[in-house]
Order: structure tokens, then sequence, then C-alpha cells
């Protein structure tokens, strides 16, 4: 029975996307799994023990992942050396043993740099990290949190920032140099990977923002992926944006987000220009919404007698004198967030209600095909 279960589990995480979670000791990549996807209070984190083994984070929100938290030990065995042109067979600076996952599996690689420590010998085995991803998957995504700077001011922050970005990439074109005869003649890697940074805290929003982003991506699918696909045919992400447009635009919507309740990480939005600020206040309602649904978590269910009903979660709340948040629940993971005008919402309910009921099929036919 065990071997069996174990046999299933192994399938099921054979289905899901992997992430890569890598960094130096002690640069916040637990705290940041554990703040996203376990609701641990920011404040906890500073009593984490240090992680000495992977860590396998399930997440089911819009599309299956798997987040896998690397220790940071494990980057002292990466071999930083670039191989010699004079040797094909080398493919590139790659971990000696410590990662039991081939890049190939791999969609994507988060690397978090610390802010607020130096940074140097980070970005270094940063570089060695993007190499030997790159040569054995050209596909996978790369992206830099750059953690920890709720403690720096905001001209230093986005100073921090310009730096790490200009290091990482020279680095990557001092490699493209060093691999002339393993790389292609055209192929540059300050350019060929698909590298992202950003500015994190698990104090603010911020971190949220990042795996938002990098869960829409992951939707978008490989360049490899796109060019096997019919053509015209779009990504699951311009799907899901075509379909909150739509919503939008029957609905007087000024903004929209799906998001995904348990990890408050939204999977999808429309086109309409990001508000900061803004955002801020639909995550901090999101914050509040799941402190009350606690409340309910063990209401017994009614007698098996009585014929039920499924009735979605719907909340509205009044920012202003002309502007609401309105959610509404989508499935056991999803839900709708909406920026709307309060006058728009008050005369035009039951239209709203319509609308947001063919919305709701759309997202769980597009959910079942990234689920797939």
């Amino acid at each position: 029975m065990a071997a069996a279960e174990q046999q299933h589990d192994a399938v099921a995480d054979a289905s899901r996307r992997k992430i890569l979670m890598l960094g130096p000791r002690r640069a916040g990549k637990t705290s940041i799994c554990k703040v996203v996807y376990e609701s641990l209070q920011p404040n906890d984190t500073l009593f984490l023990t240090p992680t000495m083994r992977t860590q396998k984070v399930n997440i089911d929100t819009f599309q299956a992942l798997q987040l896998l938290d690397i220790p940071g030990s494990a980057l002292a065995n990466l071999d930083t050396e670039s191989p010699r042109a004079s040797d094909p067979d080398e493919r590139g600076p790659r971990p000696k043993s410590t990662f039991d996952l081939p890049w190939t599996g791999v969609s994507a690689v988060i690397f978090v740099v610390d802010a607020q420590d130096e940074y140097f010998d980070a970005l270094v085995r940063l570089n060695a990290v993007i190499v030997a991803a790159y040569m054995e998957n050209p596909d996978i995504h790369v992206h830099v949190f750059i953690n920890k700077v709720d403690g720096l001011s905001e001209d230093y922050k986005y100073d921090t920032q310009r730096d790490i970005e200009q290091r990482v990439y020279e680095g990557l074109l001092n490699s493209t140099h060093e691999l002339q005869g393993v790389l292609d003649e055209d192929t540059r890697l300050d350019k060929a990977v698909s590298l992202h940074f950003y500015l994190t805290s698990v104090f603010d929003a911020s971190v949220f923002i990042a795996f938002s982003r990098i869960q829409q991506r992951l939707l978008q699918g490989t360049e490899s992926e796109a060019k096997q696909a019919p053509s015209g045919m779009v990504s699951l992400s311009d799907a899901l944006e075509t379909a909150c447009n739509l919503l939008c635009t029957a609905c007087y919507f000024e903004k929209a987000y799906v998001f995904d309740v348990p990890s408050r990480t939204f999977v999808g939005s429309d086109t309409s220009p990001f508000d900061a600020s803004l955002y801020n206040i639909v995550f901090r309602y999101m914050h509040f919404l799941l402190q009350f649904s606690q409340l309910y978590a063990w209401v017994p269910d009614a007698s098996e007698n009585l014929v039920r009903t499924r009735d979605w979660s719907t909340s509205v709340i009044r920012l202003g004198h002309d502007t609401t948040v309105a959610f509404w629940q989508l499935d056991h993971h999803l839900a709708l967030l909406a920026v709307i005008n309060t006058n728009v919402q008050l005369r035009n309910a039951t239209i709203l209600d319509y609308n947001l009921s063919l919305f709701r099929d759309a997202v769980a036919q597009l959910a079942a095909l990234a689920r797939s």
C-alpha cells in the first residue's frame, strides 16, 4: 500500500512544473516560501532555523507547481569555473551532485540575493547557475529576488537593483566570451537568457507580486511550446487576460485581478496599467477576508437529507465616495477582486452577477486546461 502511494505521489510530482529556489545562506528563501504559501507571519520568520535539506512545496493555484527550497549550503558545492572551449563535452558549469533534478525538468529558477549583505560572491554563483541551467535548458526562466529591501531607503533600494542588474549582465557577457566554441556563434547569454529582477520583502506585498509575475510567465509557456502549438493558438495567460479585459468592458470595472486566495498571489489581470498603491489596498482586503474565513473553517455540514446548493462567497467594501472593491469567489482556490465605481456596483448588481457567472465558467475551463 505504501509503495503504491509513493508511486502515485511520484507521478503527481512529475506532472507539476518545477521551480527551484536558490541563494546563499540567510538570504531569506525559506522565509519567503513560508510567508507566501504557509501564511507565516513575517515577524515569525526571524526565528526560523536554517534549512538543512531540500523542502518541497506543492502549489495548486491555476496550475500545478512544485517549489523546491534548496539549502544555501548547496551553492558551496557549485562549480563556478567555466569550461574550456577545447573541451566540447563540457556543457557549462554545473552542480557537483548537489541537485537531484536535471535542469531539463525545471521551468524556472528563483535566486534570492540579500540586499543588506555583501552580494558579490552570490552574484558569481548566480552566474554559474544561469550558465549551467541555460546550457541544458534554454527555455528556463531565471528570476532574481533582491530581498530584504525593507531596510533600505527608496533611493538606495533602486541603486542596489541597478548595480546588481549591471553586474549580472556583465557576468553573462564575460561568460559568453569564455564559452566561445561551446555556445553557438550568434548566442549572447546576456540576451538569450530569460532574466527578471524584483525588489522583495516579506514585510509588504512585493514578494507576492513577484510570485504572481512568475506564475503568469509560466502560464505563457516556453518558446519551444509556442513553436509546437497550432497556428493562432494563444497561451493560457493571454486567454485569462482577454477574459479579464472583456469582463472589465462589460461591467465597467476599473481593474480586475484573478487571485489565488490561499497564497494571495494573482494569476491574471486585465491590461490596464498596474497601480501599486491600488494593488496594496486590494492585497490588504484579501488579507482581511482570509482572517475572517478562519472563523468558518470548522462549520459542520448540513444534514445529508437536505438538498444543498453551492453559493460562492461575495464581499464588497467601499473605499470612498465613488470607489468600491468587490470580491467574488470563483472556485475553491480562485477569486475575482475588482475595483469598480460605487454607482455602477449599486445600480447593476444583477447584471454583474450574471456576467460573473459567465466569467466563472470561462475561468473554470481555462483552469482545467492548465491543470491537465
